[in-house]
């Protein structure tokens, strides 16, 4: 099948493709895939072949592609002052409390670097979930990633998808705390399946001494999977329907509120059954801290400095992806179009119903 490519967006059979990622955007990615691929080898070789560290303590080889994506960051964009700060704090801590040297370089830099992650993640996805969405409810049968989408948005089969609307005057005063609990919830959800092996798992011995630094490594991650998908909140992207908006961000979160009660009583009677003292909820406890700590500050980060670049660029192409407002859709009243009034050839529509259509491209150039 041949595809055709028009202004940085190619038509392949029916599917509409609109890149959103920039040439820096390519290298940080191919930058942070090399760095995770070189940490994960030298974790593994570090781990399990020279014996240097546990399994829990050589974790924090594995955020060096957060730290330097983050560090990257803030010479791009001329923090000078920002470094400057991280350098001299990270020095004094260093002499009052050692410990909390790697604390620091976690929550300035390394979360930075989760900041800017999400941003090219976003872009990589808006646009492909937007166009599986808006034909996955009119085609015949339905590809695997058909259903993946459909299953995490929890999409209603019988629902026309292809009136997709979004908020195009999006202004930031103000942080989003409720999207940010959100965030946490799914963090939190997560960091449960990880609970539930460590506690499983007979060689696990949760650290007391100091914070359990390796565990900021996993919620390094774990923010990384789950704030992506705080864009179609902040769009407030939606399936227009006769009667009430479905939204996909909604229905993502439904998704995982099914699991969410199910494992978090899995985990009591897992703390119940094996925890013989106070070092597994210990552990929990500064798991949750970590995960309210570094969930608040990432989410400062990306939406004081790029959820708003992101958006912008999302509103742009807009316009290429769906050029008209015009919706004729399916009246459930007559079981038939609107627009058919049963006679061949002579379609017909209640005056109460007209429009005028808006031609124009909806494109913020």
């Amino acid at each position: 099948m041949s595809s055709k490519k028009v202004k940085g967006f190619s038509f392949t059979g029916d599917s509409r493709r609109i890149s959103l990622m920039r040439r820096s955007d390519r290298n940080t990615l191919a930058l942070f895939i090399f760095l995770f691929v070189a940490s994960a080898a030298a974790y593994l070789y570090l781990t399990f072949i020279e014996g240097r560290f546990t399994v829990y303590a050589g974790m924090p080889i594995l955020a060096v592609p957060f730290f330097v994506v983050g560090l990257i960051f803030y010479v791009v964009n001329r923090r000078y002052y920002a470094g400057l700060f991280i350098i001299g704090i990270s020095a004094i801590a260093f002499f009052v409390l050692p410990y909390s040297v790697l604390f620091i370089l976690y929550l300035l830099v390394c979360a930075e670097g989760v900041a800017t992650m999400v941003e090219i993640i976003q872009r990589m996805i808006f646009y492909r979930i937007m166009s599986t969405v808006e034909r996955v409810n009119i085609k015949k049968s339905m590809t695997f990633m058909d259903r993946v989408v459909v299953f995490f948005f929890n999409i209603p089969v019988d629902l026309d998808t292809r009136n997709l609307l979004i908020d195009r005057n999006v202004s930031r005063n103000k942080l989003p705390w409720k999207d940010m609990a959100y965030t946490m919830m799914l963090a939190l959800l997560f960091c449960m399946f990880i609970w539930i092996y460590m506690f499983l798992n007979p060689s696990f011995s949760p650290e007391t001494h100091g914070v359990p630094i390796y565990t900021f490594t996993i919620i390094l991650y774990l923010s990384m999977a789950v704030m992506p998908w705080t864009i179609f909140s902040s769009l407030n992207v939606r399936i227009g329907t006769e009667y009430r908006d479905f939204s996909l961000y909604t229905g993502f979160l439904e998704t995982f509120k099914r699991m969410f009660l199910p494992v978090f009583a899995a985990i009591i009677f897992l703390g119940i059954a094996l925890t013989a003292d106070a070092n597994s909820l210990y552990y929990i406890g500064m798991s949750l801290l970590m995960i309210v700590a570094m969930i608040v500050f990432t989410s400062v980060m990306y939406y004081t400095s790029n959820e708003m670049v992101v958006v912008n660029d999302i509103l742009d192409k807009w316009g290429d992806f769906q050029p008209t407002e015009m919706y004729s859709g399916y009246s459930p009243k007559e079981a038939r179009s609107s627009l058919d009034d049963g006679i061949p050839g002579t379609p017909r529509r209640d005056p109460s119903e007209c429009f005028l259509p808006d031609l124009r491209s909806r494109s913020r150039r």
